[in-house]
């Protein structure tokens, strides 16, 4: 028994070490070789004791089993010849009883061989397909974001034990709905599968890709850093971009939008060392690059200010609303985002209490809000709006404080959305307030807006240089903005955000 358990072990070992073997396969292989042997052995010692000689159906199934109905009925085979060895050199001769029982058992060997393993077959095939199902996109034949999450925390794991970094990138397909619009989501399809076609030729391993969204892909490379997957990931970009603009300017659509991509990266553990942070930071970065328009001083990520917020409660209502902020028009996610980040700026400089830029977070974020209200032709109409344009616009201060005031956690800011377009003159609206009148929040809202609106492109005139804005927010100092705090904001903007200077 002892030399028996040594033989399992030494078998055991070195079946594992040889690649030749499919290592799922470990234990059915060693159970044959030790079924096989004793089996025939078996049946040579028992001579003329017919019935022993079904025995050999033991492994021709677990063959079957484990490697298919051709290995299976290989196996039956062997074994049916073994046994009409066997006979012949016990009996010298084959009697006809003997002969018809080997013929009887080798057929129902083969017969069960063939059904067991293709029954194997047809369970491995579906089990495959399943796997298939569950664990990639069907479109792109990448990995879906299901199993993005489970294979990520597994290269975050050997990551951490071989202490090197790991980085993610999230590549984005600019407007994509434009392109679906315009050419049919028959070819939108084609261009995802195209991309993700193109990605598995460009990377291999340890690189994997997945399809994160519905037009968004993440590429994981271990072992790199954010620069250097940054570079890998243009290259790729550039040749998605070329593929994709060529397919499109086939269809006679040469005068469309060009074809871009944006790029957002994290790497581990400098940006989290959770799945849920690495993504969250690539996702961050991402909406900088797509929001900031190039100029990188005007942007913070609000999903790092969010972060900081003491009033946990309000978090998912805000979720809900710059989802319908973002949803209406996208130049107002951005200019939320920089507007608040500008008010911050110079809060810090007038040493307000961290519960009145808990406040100021909410109500800078989310001062258009209202503007959900809008026809989209009105938020992005080219030219100067009407009369009655002009009326319902100046109805969205109103808009969104009646939004927000049911929202317990939120009242405090509802002054800010409903004043952030007072004049300290009084010319303003909607209430006409003047001076001190205006809620101080308000008055720092006020300026934060205008200065983003003049260095931000707009649908009806292009952004003016910094120097240029300053000027501005002097020549009227005291009609449109509070003449206390101007020369402050100025200060502080070009403290925070320093290459403001130059522009």
């Amino acid at each position: 028994m002892f030399c028996l358990g040594i033989v399992i072990y030494v078998t055991r070992k070195f079946i594992s070490k040889v690649t030749l073997f499919d290592q799922s396969k470990t234990d059915e292989i060693l159970l044959l070789t030790i079924i096989f042997p004793l089996t025939l052995t078996f049946i040579w010692h028992s001579q003329n004791f017919l019935e022993v000689r079904f025995l050999i159906i033991i492994p021709v199934i677990i063959t079957a089993t484990a490697f298919g109905k051709k290995a299976g009925t290989v196996t039956a085979a062997l074994a049916s010849t073994y046994l009409f060895f066997v006979d012949y050199r016990v009996l010298h001769h084959l009697l006809p009883e003997v002969f018809q029982t080997n013929i009887v058992i080798a057929g129902v060997t083969t017969l069960v061989a063939w059904l067991v393993g293709g029954l194997m077959e047809v369970e491995r095939k579906t089990q495959q397909e399943l796997l298939q199902l569950a664990d990639y996109d069907q479109l792109t034949e990448l990995y879906n974001y299901r199993y993005l999450q489970e294979r990520l925390t597994q290269s975050l794991q050997t990551a951490e034990v071989a202490r090197e970094p790991l980085a993610i990138i999230i590549m984005d397909i600019d407007q994509f709905k434009y392109y679906n619009s315009i050419y049919g989501y028959h070819r939108g399809d084609e261009i995802l599968s195209s991309t993700g076609r193109l990605l598995q030729e460009a990377i291999g391993e340890p690189f994997y890709a997945a399809r994160y969204g519905g037009d968004e892909f993440a590429l994981v490379m271990p072992g790199k850093g954010k620069d250097e997957a940054l570079k890998i990931a243009t290259g790729i970009t550039a040749r998605v971009i070329v593929r994709a603009s060529a397919s499109l300017t086939g269809d006679g659509w040469s005068n469309g939008k060009p074809f871009t991509i944006s790029l957002g990266a994290a790497v581990y553990p400098d940006d989290g060392e959770e799945v849920s942070l690495l993504i969250r930071a690539a996702e961050n970065d991402l909406f900088r690059a797509k929001y900031s328009r190039g100029h990188t001083y005007l942007y913070q990520s609000v999903l790092s200010e969010i972060s900081a917020l003491k009033i946990k409660d309000a978090f998912p209502a805000l979720q809900t609303l710059v989802a319908l902020i973002n949803a209406k028009d996208r130049y107002t996610f951005g200019h939320s985002e920089r507007v608040m980040s500008y008010a911050l700026a110079l809060a810090q400089k007038l040493g307000l209490t961290e519960a009145e830029k808990d406040t100021l977070r909410y109500g800078a974020y989310l001062h258009d809000i209202g503007k959900i209200e809008l026809e989209t032709a009105i938020l992005t109409k080219a030219g100067p709006l009407d009369s009655r344009e002009w009326l319902l616009t100046q109805r969205h201060t109103i808009w969104g404080s009646d939004m927000v005031q049911p929202i317990a956690a939120m009242k405090s800011i509802a002054p800010i959305i409903r004043s952030h377009h007072e004049n300290y003159d009084g010319s303003g609206y909607p209430d006409g307030l003047a001076g001190e009148a205006i809620p101080l929040l308000a008055r720092i809202v006020r300026l934060a807006d205008s200065f983003d609106a003049m260095t931000s492109d707009r649908p009806y005139r292009h952004a003016l240089k910094s120097y240029e804005t300053y000027l501005e927010l002097k020549k009227h100092a005291g009609s449109l903005y509070d003449p206390n705090l101007v020369d402050l904001f100025i200060a502080a903007v070009e403290e925070v955000y320093p290459s403001a200077r130059a522009l």
